[in-house]
């Protein structure tokens, strides 16, 4: 049996049993606030989930009345029209034939401004004249050319893509002046060269050359050279001005060891200022500054200063690798050779002897001796000269160790 029970408010709560506790009037507000909130969709999940597009639906019943009162309009503009084309106007008739098709014009407005989707109806009063305008000044082809563009729109509507499946996302620009250069920069020059060839957009390209200048010089050189040969004036001209301010940077540091090779007195120093001399020539021969003619020349120079180095010096191992690398270079195979196997007794390191050596042997078809000094490198060296990791696994039968990696 359902029990009540009395509340100061006067108000009873009726319970489902005998045993059961009741409900208080001040509670059940409460109750019915948590149930609401629990049952309606929260903010966030009515924001989270992707609003589909819609299309603005009109009633069928207001649709039949515009129709209906555009039927109406289009009889008296059928009237006015024939009485108009019948030739038989005149003063009397005149003014309330322009009155009927003047009415029926406005009728049409109003109908069909009633029809249009909702979003198209403000302004009201410029949209209503724009609609008697057409339909007064082109009669009757104003009217019915309207009437059948609404018709058109309210059975075969325009309705929006649905949302795409994708997120597009934009390229992210290249780094102008990253805040970090790491040992292994985020673009190597193999991306930058990749970009300089097959992007279209001209200002990557141009971004491309501003982050050359974040690579080691062994490896910005060739980058700049392709883009030298670039279609956009702004991409060559940023680039032959980087190279050309590398060339200039070597031609100081240049000018200033012959200055001070000039007013050097003591041996010792003149034998090491010309030993830099030499260095300084093969940079530029190493990083494709000089060519032809050019490159003959610094060789020649090169080689003629570090012959007066040795005088002073014999068993200098840096002048005597020197010599190997400019003679290697001139095709003197021979007094190579004698070099760097001298550098190599007088302690000079054999990573950077033995690839030297390699080449001399390949030059000179004693492809034994190839596989014999490349076999003799730590192959640690390897991991910090990717190329010549490369070239000794396709010279070493076995598998290297840095391969397997």
């Amino acid at each position: 049996m359902p029990t009540e029970s009395a509340h100061p408010a006067g108000k009873t709560a009726v319970g489902g049993s005998a045993g059961a506790p009741a409900i208080s009037p001040a509670i059940s507000p409460a109750v019915s606030s948590a149930a609401a909130k629990a049952a309606a969709p929260s903010a966030k999940d009515r924001t989270s989930s992707p609003a589909l597009p819609q299309v603005e639906t009109r009633s069928p019943a207001l649709i039949r009345r515009g129709l209906l009162r555009c039927a109406a309009a289009g009889l008296l503009e059928v009237l006015a029209f024939s009485a108009f084309v019948s030739g038989q106007l005149g003063w009397a008739t005149a003014l309330p034939t322009v009155l009927v098709h003047a009415g029926a014009c406005a009728l049409t407005a109003e109908a069909l401004h009633s029809m249009m989707p909702l979003s198209q109806q403000q302004p009201r009063r410029s949209g209503l004249l724009f609609l008697f305008a057409i339909t007064f000044f082109m009669p009757p082809f104003g009217m019915f050319g309207m009437l059948g563009g609404l018709i058109a729109e309210l059975y075969f509507p325009n309705r929006p893509p649905p949302p795409s499946p994708w997120v597009s996302v934009d390229f992210p620009e290249l780094p102008h002046q990253p805040p970090t250069i790491a040992a292994q920069p985020e673009y190597g020059d193999g991306a930058l060269s990749a970009m300089l060839r097959y992007c279209p957009a001209p200002e990557r390209r141009l971004a491309a050359v501003l982050a050359v200048r974040h690579l080691r010089d062994q490896n910005d050189t060739y980058v700049l050279r392709l883009a030298l040969t670039d279609p956009v004036d702004d991409v060559r001209l940023l680039a032959y001005s980087i190279l050309d301010r590398k060339e200039q940077s070597f031609s100081a540091q240049h000018k200033s060891f012959l200055t001070q090779l000039e007013s050097a007195r003591e041996p010792g120093k003149r034998a090491k200022l010309q030993k830099r001399i030499a260095q300084t020539h093969l940079e530029m021969i190493k990083l494709g500054l000089a060519k032809g003619e050019v490159q003959s020349y610094l060789l020649a120079e090169g080689r003629r200063h570090v012959d007066a180095a040795l005088q002073v010096a014999p068993d200098d191992r840096e002048s005597l690798f020197l010599l190997g690398i400019i003679a290697l270079r001139q095709d003197d195979l021979p007094t190579a050779e004698k070099a760097f196997l001298r550098a190599q007794v007088l302690g000079m390191a054999l990573e950077k002897v033995l690839p030297y050596l390699a080449e001399l042997a390949f030059r000179q078809q004693r492809f034994s001796m190839v596989a014999h000094y490349l076999r003799a490198i730590d192959p640690l060296y390897f991991h910090t000269q990717p190329l010549l990791g490369s070239v000794a696994a396709q010279w070493l039968e076995e598998k290297p160790s840095w391969r397997s990696h």
